[in-house]
């Protein structure tokens, strides 16, 4: 996928990220995040497996999909969408 978007920091640019990957699947989404910086995952047993992006400028967003395939976000003491 071509776009001219640049992604710098994934919690204060979600909306935009959910819409423009909207009819991705979860691979490819990682996929495309991962080219706009570095991914790498935490797999704990009980857990969803959890995405820890960081941007190239250092900003640092915790996610995860749902069971529709949507981001959910991680905070220090909440998760949002």
């Amino acid at each position: 996928m071509q776009s001219d978007f640049a992604l710098i920091d994934l919690v204060s640019q979600r909306h935009a990220v959910r819409k423009f990957l909207r009819d991705l699947d979860s691979d490819a989404k990682v996929k495309w995040i991962a080219s706009h910086g570095t991914v790498r995952t935490i797999d704990h047993p009980g857990f969803r497996l959890t995405y820890v992006f960081e941007s190239r400028l250092g900003f640092t967003a915790g996610f995860f999909f749902d069971d529709s395939g949507d981001f959910v976000f991680l905070g220090d003491h909440h998760t949002f969408k």
